[in-house]
């Protein structure tokens, strides 16, 4: 390992997983390249200034940012578990139940072309997912969808059908955001 590789693991106080390394010496520039239209890897010079910008060992101390998505989100490898999975989440939320699996394998997810598609959510994307204020919200969407599509056929269907149905919709709504109330629920 090189002197710079051994220089960022000592100021982020990480160990550099072994795929990691092995690209670092074959493929990445000490500048940070841009590989797709999206996603830019972070040069061997940016490693350490990115990952302190970020506060990433902070939050994540075994993780190290890698790279980012153009939009406020990072790519990340842990450095401590022995696979190389390749993850994401937002720079607001470093969070290990906050991350997304992008690849199960760092030097896969560089040959198949740096894919920032989710292969696994996130342990609290699912949690919420299973939860009631999830449910609520997505049946109160539900109601303004169908609201929204009503409007859209307006042009196709007679004055007084289209009243009458949105008559029963608003009520819905109404009744539906009276009933859940109380709850502590931001729908």
């Amino acid at each position: 390992m090189d002197k710079r590789l051994k220089h960022i693991e000592t100021a982020l106080g990480i160990t550099l997983p072994g795929a990691y390394v092995r690209f670092l010496e074959t493929q990445q520039s000490s500048e940070s390249l841009l590989v797709t239209d999206l996603v830019t890897l972070y040069g061997t010079d940016d490693l350490i200034e990115r990952n302190q910008t970020y506060s990433v060992q902070r939050y994540l101390p075994t993780y190290i940012s890698i790279g980012d998505d153009s939009g406020g989100s990072g790519i990340f490898l842990d450095t401590t578990s022995g696979q190389p999975t390749v993850y994401t989440t937002g720079y607001g939320a470093l969070d290990p139940d906050c991350m997304e699996v992008l690849s199960d394998d760092f030097t896969d997810w560089t040959l198949q072309g740096y894919s920032l598609d989710i292969i696994r959510e996130a342990p609290a994307v699912i949690v919420f997912r299973e939860s009631e204020t999830y449910r609520l919200r997505s049946a109160w969407m539900a109601l303004h969808k169908a609201l929204s599509a009503l409007e859209t056929e307006r042009p196709q269907i007679d004055l007084k059908t289209y009243l009458r149905r949105k008559r029963d919709l608003q009520k819905e709504i109404q009744d539906f955001e009276i009933q859940h109330a109380g709850k502590r629920y931001r729908l």
